[in-house]
């Protein structure tokens, strides 16, 4: 029997001498399409209920036009009266949700202001439905860790989520995972865990990480989501 655990919330390179400028070259093109949207748009959350602190997750802060917005996990928001925050340098930015799915365990925050220290990048989706084998990777704060970046491989998928090999604990959850390309692809949504053998008790597989696909979220389609919401929010 198999359950899925909700996450609540070096890099090395090996070149010869002869090949050493080459390769230099490749990881510094490397790293500025491939790590630092995931790096410069990674964000922690944490949520409130009244004026204690209940939890934190793992975010990415994006832009479609004049729309700013967080993307994360809809089952962080788990408690009646939750609200959340996003930690923007030394301050707090309240949250409001935008769009909640929870079908799908996405979430849209739109911050109630600009954020100063976090970058947000423009949203393009990936919408290929074959990502078999693709390189991906994340940024975001497992359990107590200061913002830490995980690479995988995505190792089986569907239409609506994919599973990667790659990392994650508590605290990950809601990390926007990026395609070679920068352009995000999914939410980082639970890790595998299962019962096996004599032993009664469940075995987490941090190695095993459930991601649901941002792919029926295109730039068109969330850009009047996000639009209609602050119409509606504008007129209550």
């Amino acid at each position: 029997m198999f359950l899925l655990a909700i996450l609540a919330c070096t890099l090395g390179y090996d070149y010869g001498d002869k090949e050493a400028t080459i390769s230099f070259q490749q990881t510094k093109a490397a790293h500025y399409y491939y790590y630092d949207k995931a790096i410069q748009s990674s964000a922690r959350v944490v949520t409130y209920v009244k004026e204690e602190e209940i939890g934190h997750a793992s975010s990415n802060y994006f832009k479609i036009g004049y729309h700013d917005f967080l993307i994360t996990a809809a089952h962080i928001l788990s408690v009646e009266g939750e609200i959340p925050y996003v930690i923007d340098g030394k301050d707090k930015v309240r949250l409001y949700p935008a769009i909640i799915d929870t079908e799908n365990d996405l979430l849209f925050l739109v911050p109630e202001k600009k954020l100063k220290t976090i970058k947000p990048v423009n949203y393009v989706v990936n919408k290929e439905l074959d990502i078999l084998g693709k390189t991906v990777l994340y940024a975001g704060y497992p359990a107590d860790l200061d913002k830490s970046l995980f690479h995988g491989t995505i190792a089986t998928y569907g239409t609506y989520s994919f599973m990667m090999q790659s990392f994650a604990l508590p605290g990950a959850s809601g990390a926007v995972v990026f395609d070679n390309k920068g352009m995000p692809i999914g939410v980082l949504s639970a890790i595998k865990m299962g019962a096996y053998g004599i032993s009664p008790f469940p075995q987490l597989h941090g190695s095993l990480v459930y991601v649901n696909r941002l792919r029926q979220y295109d730039k068109y389609v969330l850009e009047e989501m996000l639009a209609k919401w602050k119409k509606l929010k504008s007129e209550r």
